[in-house]
């Protein structure tokens, strides 16, 4: 039975810009997985396979709905065990660690920044949604969010610093090839790769070039995708 993959979208359907359905979407492919993607938009909840649940990303397995990126990550391990997002024990705890870190470090300084960014890619019935929803969340209009970016540059910078001494003396967090750790990581990075050229924080060189193999890894899945600087 074919594997559903739902997965969200902007203005233009073929720009999927979501960190989360990111995480997801590098899983099946590191798995090389085949499935079936359907494009959603906030404002389509009603099509969503949880409606209820109303967030995407969500996989469907025959009768199996499973909601949450991460929960999709550890049900596609557990499922399909072939082509392992980690071969040790050790491997997961690094990968929790990672999943900690990046919540921790990487998206909050990155989210006032990508809020209004966000809202440009959208339609302009997804535009109001988001940002009554998310004006509510913050308790703040999406400009002023906008203008606390550059108080956030010194632990963006900080936090990639972080990553220099493991990817200064390997290719990917996973040691030689990738592993569910790099696709923790990248996936914040890739968020803001498809929604914006922009960037508000200098990028070490170490991380620029394993962000540059990111791109080409599981036949370059995430260096294809459209990003809204190619419209």
């Amino acid at each position: 039975m074919t594997l559903k993959f739902y997965d969200l979208c902007g203005a233009q359907s073929e720009l999927r810009f979501s960190p989360f359905c990111w995480l997801a979407r590098l899983a099946l492919a590191h798995k090389g997985l085949k499935y079936e993607t359907t494009l959603l938009r906030f404002t389509e909840k009603q099509n969503y396979p949880d409606p209820d649940y109303g967030k995407l990303p969500i996989l469907v397995d025959g009768d199996k709905v499973v909601t949450d990126s991460w929960s999709i990550v550890c049900y596609l391990e557990a499922t399909y065990p072939e082509r392992p997002l980690a071969h040790s024990s050790g491997e997961w705890a690094a990968a929790e660690f990672f999943r900690t870190w990046t919540g921790a470090v990487l998206f909050p300084p990155l989210v006032p920044f990508m809020m209004k960014r966000v809202h440009a890619i959208l339609d302009k019935r997804d535009q109001d949604y988001f940002r009554d929803t998310r004006e509510k969340r913050f308790g703040a209009n999406l400009e002023s969010l906008d203008q606390k970016t550059m108080s956030g540059k010194e632990s963006m910078e900080a936090g990639l610093a972080t990553l220099m001494a493991p990817l200064g003396a390997h290719d990917f967090l996973g040691g030689a090839v990738p592993n569910i750790s790099d696709y923790i990581v990248f996936s914040p990075l890739q968020w803001q790769r498809c929604v914006t050229s922009e960037t508000f924080y200098d990028t070490p060189a170490p991380v620029v070039s394993w962000m540059d193999r990111m791109l080409e890894v599981n036949d370059g899945v995430a260096g294809r995708a459209m990003c809204a600087g190619d419209l």
